[in-house]
């Protein structure tokens, strides 16, 4: 299965967060029940990479995967382009899939 591309736009020193909503194959929500979640955003892929802050939906049984930044953890991320992920691990199993990826642009901020 294909790995949606999401691009999104950071605004340093700022509050970001961008909701998704991950389907299953039958194009129904996911189940996230008893999974967890990582996002991250690094220069380039491998690297070590900023975690996001992850939250589901009012429920994980919606697919709905929230992921942000405060003001002060998007601050220290240097204006450029940058790439994420969003990575679900089925805490049973174990097996992880991305379910989103894309590339983060980051504005610079005159503070």
């Amino acid at each position: 299965m294909a790995v949606p591309v999401v691009n999104i736009q950071i605004e340093q020193g700022t509050e970001f967060s961008a909701t998704y909503t991950v389907t299953a194959a039958t194009g129904s929500p996911l189940d996230l029940t008893n999974h967890s979640i990582s996002a991250k955003v690094g220069k380039y892929e491998g690297s070590q990479g900023l975690g996001f802050g992850v939250t589901f939906g009012s429920s994980p049984t919606e697919g709905k995967i929230t992921i942000s930044l405060d003001n002060a953890t998007s601050g220290i991320i240097t204006a450029g382009r940058y790439h994420y992920d969003v990575v679900v691990t089925n805490d049973i199993t174990s097996k992880k899939s991305k379910v989103i990826t894309g590339q983060a642009h980051v504005n610079g901020t005159i503070s």
